[in-house]
């Protein structure tokens, strides 16, 4: 007889295996376990091999037998098989393995079902029987019932569950029962009638875990997915639940724990039936009943041979006989490479700390400070949870919420939560309680440091806020007092305020004791952000004072520019001449008075600029880049009123006023009374002459005593080193100055184009000579020659009205009035203007006249009908009357409009 078993020295590690031979001298030295209730000291030759063990925790197993290196259990293995003809058979072999609480009567099955010799328990003594795992082949080839059972078929004989050897120790029940899972073809879970429905009794929990790990280690790479069949074997049957209904109990347990497992990623939605097909079988009772059991038992060897699964049917085995050793079982791993395999399997098993689970102590003390931690939490939610929703819900509608009652409920909150989480749990399991206590700490803390950088958040936003608003009012009061403000101590003394009230608002939430009670980093963020708000405000303040001064140039420039373009209308010294009579400036040196006037416009700004841009804490570079600014704002100003000045429309007006002058008025700014005997041809041609010159001088932008353009690229400067691109945005390209312009300094001075000019001039002269010819007219018109005779005529036919007038003082002095009134008249050449006013007048006077007749004349005749109409009845003299006078009235209408 040959028999192997390996051990281990400790529960997690395959160290010892036995080689046994049949020499008695050495089986008499060789002691094996009696409580494992195997009998493997036997001086008989057996027919076949006895079991082999592969893996116990007991030492006292196998303390006895010889130590080897622990790579030998595969080569032992390997013999084993060998000795049962297994290696050389490829993939035509079956693992089938046992599970179920301690001293069911797995062993006793098995040796019923498949002829083994597993030790079973002694009836007189109810403890451990199986310990570790053990391997036979099976002896049977043919089952009740002629069925031929597969060949080859390895059955596994696990150690059972909820012994009181182990007590709270499930490690290697735990890591038995993954193994078994994980390497056979079929796992038969035997259990009594009375198990179904319980949870630990059932080993519900147990395979849980197992279905955990399992998942886990050896699933979730996979790109085929391996299935197994679970064989529930319902022992000691009595009949009164039907089969059916424990089977819908076992499936709706197992879909419960398997819907609670923690699967790895990409197998959430994954499902038991994924990986498990299940079969049921009731056995009646081995004590009650032991014929019926042998004979059920053999019934069930029927169903272990190789079978083929319809697609058709559902993934449920029952009853019926179908073979049920499946090829989508098979793990597909030759026979004489499993050992290998079932070394490698046990390795990761042992590596694996997801088994390491706790007593039931710890698992008491687990749920103890969970639920003592749920029950401090209730107590701490009644004060923090009104405010988190009320900071939540600030967040929701985009306002910042300051809570005013947090400083106050931080501290207390969780320093009550934690202390009445010591008071209650710290009798508990040592370890569990400070590591519940850490889990609850930190779930404290971490609402606790929400609320906390919220409140901060808030005030932070809300400071930052009231600072801007604080520095805005404070400026715009000092500029509505007119006196001159430091804007930079403004910006000092609130941003001293903001900080202040912020360290205020954060040292009162602190607590004492917690990682997250300190503020370094966001009252650092805080003064960063106020530094810029700062700087922002300074740059706005800046741009304002800058868009003020710009202001205050262009109408500055505006009246200096209007000043010199309407001195152009006052060539000599006409309506335009200064009241000294003193003549005006030359037009020649116009362009050098406008530079000038604009130099110094600009200069008193620049001043100015730099004066205020002091009390703003403003840098040298930033002072730089303003003047720079301001003098090309100032230029692009200047610029758009000369082409306001030189529209089409207001250059004409002026042109011909400045004509006008110089042909309406004589050197010393006397009007001209024009006479047929005045050389009119030639005051006119030398004043649009003179008038027309100015034409070429207004065009371009020269100065006199250069004949050249101003220094104008000089004068705005190259940009300072300080220039961003938000500074140029703004600014309009200056031919001449600007690269990026695509035009000259020529065309940047340019006012009016040649065509503009030409047309300028070409209207300029028909204005010019419509006053040429109203000069001639009025000259001839104011010496037409009366006749002789008509002076004799008008003195004898109105001698005596002329002596009457001459006689009577009143008439006397009217005619003189009337005779000056009229000389005065003719000397300013009024008559022809007087008397188109006053035909006009009487022309809209008829016509107005007219209309209120006519309106009257309507309104009359509508009176007078309406009476006759509420009269019709009436035929007397008195509606006679009537009528006849409404018809002299409409004959008098009709008259009056003839």
């Amino acid at each position: 007889m040959v028999e192997f078993t390996i051990s281990t020295t400790e529960a997690n590690e395959v160290a010892f295996l036995a080689f046994v031979t049949e020499d008695t001298t050495l089986l008499s030295n060789t002691t094996a376990p009696a409580a494992s209730g195997h009998d493997l000291l036997t001086t008989q030759r057996r027919k076949h091999s006895p079991p082999l063990c592969l893996q116990t925790s007991h030492r006292a197993n196998c303390h006895d037998y010889e130590r080897v290196s622990s790579n030998a259990r595969s080569v032992n293995l390997s013999k084993y098989l060998n000795l049962e003809n297994v290696s050389s058979a490829g993939f035509n072999y079956h693992l089938i393995s046992v599970f179920g609480s301690q001293s069911t009567g797995k062993s006793t099955l098995l040796n019923h079902l498949f002829g083994t010799q597993f030790g079973v328990m002694s009836e007189a003594q109810r403890r451990q029987t199986t310990k570790g795992i053990w391997m036979s082949n099976n002896k049977r080839t043919q089952a009740e019932g002629g069925y031929a059972m597969a060949d080859n078929i390895l059955v596994m004989d696990v150690e059972g569950t909820d012994g009181r050897e182990r007590g709270e120790d499930q490690d290697f029940e735990r890591k038995s029962a993954l193994f078994a899972l994980a390497t056979s073809e079929i796992l038969i879970v035997n259990m009594w009638e009375h198990q179904v429905g319980l949870f630990q009794g059932a080993n519900m929990g147990l395979l849980k875990t197992v279905f955990e790990v399992n998942l886990q280690l050896f699933l979730k790479d996979r790109k085929s997915v391996p299935r197994s069949l679970l064989y529930f074997v319902i022992r000691d049957h009595l009949g009164q639940t039907p089969l059916s209904n424990l089977r819908d109990t076992i499936l709706q347990d197992l879909a419960r724990i398997w819907i609670g497992l923690s699967k790895p990623p990409g197998l959430e939605d994954s499902k038991i039936d994924d990986y498990f097909d299940f079969a049921f079988v009731a056995l009646p009772h081995k004590v009650l009943q032991p014929e019926k059991f042998v004979q059920e038992v053999h019934k069930l060897g029927q169903r272990f041979r190789e079978g083929r699964k319809d697609p058709k049917r559902t993934a449920l085995h029952l009853d019926d006989n179908d073979g049920v050793l499946l090829t989508e079982y098979h793990r597909r791993i030759p026979a004489d490479g499993f050992p290998m395999y079932a070394s490698g399997i046990w390795e990761q098993i042992v590596d694996n700390k997801d088994l390491d689970l706790p007593t039931q102590q710890e698992l008491l003390a687990q749920f103890r400070c969970d639920e003592i931690a749920r029950e401090a939490l209730i107590m701490f939610d009644e004060h923090i949870k009104p405010l988190e929703n009320r900071q939540a819900d600030g967040i929701k509608a985009g306002k910042l919420v300051v809570l005013s009652e947090l400083s106050s409920a931080l501290g207390p909150a969780r320093a009550s939560v934690l202390k009445n989480f010591h008071l209650e749990a710290s009798r508990y399991h040592k370890a569990v309680y400070q590591r519940k206590l850490d889990e609850l700490r930190d779930v404290v803390d971490g609402r606790l440091k929400t609320l906390f950088l919220g409140q901060l958040n808030a005030s932070h936003k809300l400071g930052v806020q009231a600072f801007s608003d604080n520095v805005s009012e404070a400026v715009r009061i000092a500029q509505k007092k007119g006196a001159n403000y430091d804007f930079a101590q403004i910006v000092v003394a609130e941003k001293k305020i903001a900080i202040s009230t912020y360290e205020k608002e954060a040292s009162s939430l602190l607590v004492e004791g917690a990682p997250w009670s300190e503020y370094k980093q966001e009252i650092s963020l805080y003064r960063q952000e106020l530094d810029e708000v700062s700087s922002r405000l300074r740059r706005d303040e800046m741009r304002r004072l800058a868009t003020r001064i710009e202001r205050h140039v262009k109408n500055r420039l505006a009246e200096r520019i209007g000043l010199e373009f309407n001195n152009l209308g006052s060539g000599r010294a006409g309506r335009g001449a200064p009241v000294e009579g003193e003549k005006p400036t030359s037009e020649k040196d116009l362009w050098d008075r406008v530079w000038k006037g604009f130099c110094e416009t600009v200069g008193h700004a620049s001043v100015r600029f730099t004066d205020r841009a002091s009390g703003f804490d403003a840098s040298p570079e930033e002072v730089e880049v303003g003047l720079w600014r301001l003098r090309r704002k100032s230029w692009t100003a200047l610029r758009a009123k000369l082409e306001d000045e030189v529209m089409e429309g207001n250059i004409l007006l002026k042109l011909r006023e400045n004509f006008e002058d110089k042909f309406r008025y004589d050197d010393e700014g006397v009007p001209r009374i024009w006479r047929p005997t005045d050389d009119i041809e030639g005051i006119y041609t030398s004043a649009r002459h003179s008038t027309l010159t100015l034409i070429p001088l207004l065009s371009r932008f020269r100065l006199a005593v250069s004949s050249e353009p101003p220094p104008l690229e000089e004068w705005i400067g190259r940009p300072p080193t300080g220039v961003t691109a938000a500074d140029e945005d703004d600014l309009t390209p200056i031919g001449g100055v600007d690269d990026d312009s695509q035009t000259t300094i020529e065309e940047e001075m340019t006012i009016l184009s040649d065509s503009k000019a030409a047309d300028l001039a070409t209207r300029f002269k028909k204005a010019a000579d419509g006053v040429y010819v109203e000069a001639k007219r009025s000259a001839i018109g104011g010496v037409a020659q009366v006749p002789l005779y008509f002076y004799g005529l008008l003195l004898a036919l109105g001698w005596n009205e002329l002596w009457a007038v001459l006689r009577n003082p009143i008439y006397f002095i009217f005619l003189i009035l009337l005779a000056i009134g009229a000389y005065v008249t003719y000397t300013l050449n009024l008559w022809g203007p007087m008397l188109r006013m006053a035909n006009a007048a009487t022309s809209q006077g008829l016509e107005v006249g007219k209309e209120r007749l006519r309106e009257f004349l309507e309104v009359r005749q509508g009176d007078i009908s309406s009476n006759s109409n509420g009269e019709s009845k009436r035929k007397g003299p008195l509606s006679q009357r009537a009528e006849g006078e409404s018809i002299e009235m409409e004959n008098m209408a009709e008259e009056d409009d003839i």
